[in-house]
């Protein structure tokens, strides 16, 4: 259980720090910043990629709660780059 609940904060703090670097990437795209993007992009795609596959590797019920714990993550990921300009 305690090892469930480690896994599920990672994902959640994954999620976080997923969604500040695409906010981050969508601004780079806006101002024309060509290899910002470029190299954010990559790492955004390689980060969820590798995370979906972590999640989806589990069973069913866990796949569940790791889904929703980084979709979470997503989520405060947006708010706080909506409220900080940092990003």
């Amino acid at each position: 259980m305690t090892i469930m609940i480690l896994e599920l904060t990672a994902l959640f703090i994954a999620g976080i720090i997923t969604d500040l670097l695409v906010t981050r990437y969508t601004r780079s795209v806006a101002e024309r910043k060509v290899w910002s993007a470029t190299i954010l992009s990559g790492m955004i795609t390689f980060a969820n990629f590798l995370l979906l596959t972590l999640i989806v590797k589990e069973g069913s019920l866990h796949s569940f709660f790791g889904i929703a714990a980084y979709a979470g993550g997503n989520t405060v990921g947006t708010y706080v780059a909506m409220v900080k300009q940092v990003f």
